[in-house]
């Protein structure tokens, strides 16, 4: 994408690799413009396949062994802000005490309350093309998990690949990213976090198979709420939920990059959404 870019075969392209920002903003003739964006990287612990990751103690363990604001700053190089909750600010349902947890003495206590003091051994696949470092961050990942005792057999494959393989849940740790539909938290629960159920779809890609009655009777009726006030309360009431029983590892928001000729007046079309408004593109 980058050298067809440079030599001018296309005028714009997204997302630019992280190693390619600096290259752009020196070319006179190009722009590159970034932005906080929605989509979420998250690891899903499947609680089928291991019994340790029924505990949530075992999970608020992993969530706190994840150092989420190095990923951020050292493998993202500050394109990406480090979360704890599904929705970035801004979003309905966005809850504001939620913090990254990373805590290396709260996460020996807790895998030692769960019984695990000694940790375990398990698995995880993950992409390593389809989301920006995506195998740099799982790598990292295993690093910092073996911190805390727990040894992970990890292997990425292209995306090409790789959605087989999470569909058919080959791995106990499986990372995914979510770019919602809607400007609130109920589309990431929908998709990834609702108990799964074949018939209505809800929990469509929860590989994790964690299921919460409580959550799913929320977003249930977050769906039929009119009132704003009231439709974020309850999505809040979820995102803490989540939070406490650590039903996921949110990992960041991937920020969004967009590099075009500099004649194409690319920023005032770009939002966080990812879904640019081309009709007020202007092209001088």
């Amino acid at each position: 994408r980058v050298s067809a870019l440079l030599t001018g075969k296309v005028h714009l392209v997204t997302p630019v690799p992280l190693q390619d920002h600096a290259r752009i903003r020196a070319d006179e003739a190009l722009q590159l413009v970034t932005s906080t964006g929605s989509r979420l990287i998250t690891l899903q612990l499947n609680q089928k396949r291991r019994v340790e990751f029924r505990n949530p103690r075992v999970r608020q363990a992993m969530a706190c062994a994840v150092n989420t604001a190095d990923i951020a700053e050292k493998i993202m190089k500050g394109a990406a802000t480090p979360a704890a909750q599904q929705g970035p600010r801004g979003f309905s349902g966005y809850q504001p005490n939620l913090k990254p947890r990373f805590d290396l003495t709260r996460a020996r206590a807790l895998l030692k309350e769960a019984g695990y003091e000694n940790g375990f051994a398990c698995t995880m696949i993950a992409p390593n093309n389809r989301y920006l470092n995506d195998a740099k961050i799982a790598e990292a990942v295993v690093g910092m998990l073996s911190k805390i005792g727990i040894t992970v057999n990890l292997k990425t494959l292209p995306k090409s690949h790789y959605w087989d393989r999470f569909d058919a849940q080959d791995a106990d740790i499986q990372m995914i990213g979510w770019h919602p539909e809607t400007q609130d938290s109920a589309s990431y629960t929908e998709a990834l976090l609702m108990c799964p159920d074949a018939e209505t779809g809800h929990g469509r890609y929860n590989s994790g198979n964690y299921c919460n009655p409580k959550v799913d009777e929320l977003i249930l009726s977050a769906r039929m709420e009119t009132n704003d006030a009231r439709r974020r309360s309850v999505l809040r009431q979820v995102e803490q939920i989540l939070y406490d029983e650590a039903a996921f590892i949110p990992l960041h928001w991937q920020h969004l990059s967009w590099a075009g000729r500099r004649n194409l007046g690319i920023a005032a079309v770009v939002n966080m959404q990812n879904f640019p408004y081309y009709g007020d593109l202007v092209i001088e």
